[in-house]
């Protein structure tokens, strides 16, 4: 029972396990704050902000984008642990004491941030821009009408 409980809590906490908003800064650039669970990793928290910034890409009407800056920040730490309990049985002379709890609490975001650039296909100066398109994969369309983003898509 208490292993289903903590299955049933981590699975609800990475349905929504990232937030991320965009910043227009210039009609071709974005900034694209993203904020991640611990769970997610900073690894997670980028490849969320990464999906984001394509994403946005796609709804301004490009097709690439470059990164021109990059910034983390890890907020991860242990608050607390839970209760423990120990409990002893006895039997055929031997005593065993079982001791459970003293798990730890851990709180905070991985937080990432990307300053973006938008390109057109075609734009000479995107050349070596990344497709918007093949960042979210060949289901790009359902990627862009998704309302819930999580560091394990």
């Amino acid at each position: 029972m208490k292993h289903c409980l903590a299955i049933i809590l981590l699975l609800t906490g990475l349905s929504g396990c990232a937030r991320s908003s965009a910043l227009p800064l210039a009609a071709d650039m974005m900034q694209i704050t993203t904020s991640a669970a611990p769970v997610c990793g900073q690894s997670g928290a980028m490849r969320v902000a990464a999906k984001m910034a394509a994403v946005e890409t796609l709804k301004h009407g490009f097709d690439k984008f470059i990164i021109l800056g990059s910034q983390a920040q890890n907020n991860v730490g242990v608050i607390g642990h839970t209760p423990t309990t120990a409990y002893t049985t006895y039997g055929n002379g031997y005593s065993t004491t079982h001791v459970q709890g003293g798990y730890p609490i851990v709180s905070g975001s991985h937080d990432h941030g990307l300053i973006v650039k938008m390109f057109r296909d075609g734009d000479p100066l995107g050349t070596n821009a990344i497709s918007a398109k093949a960042t979210l994969g060949p289901k790009w369309q359902e990627a862009m009408e998704s309302l819930s983003v999580t560091c394990l898509d």
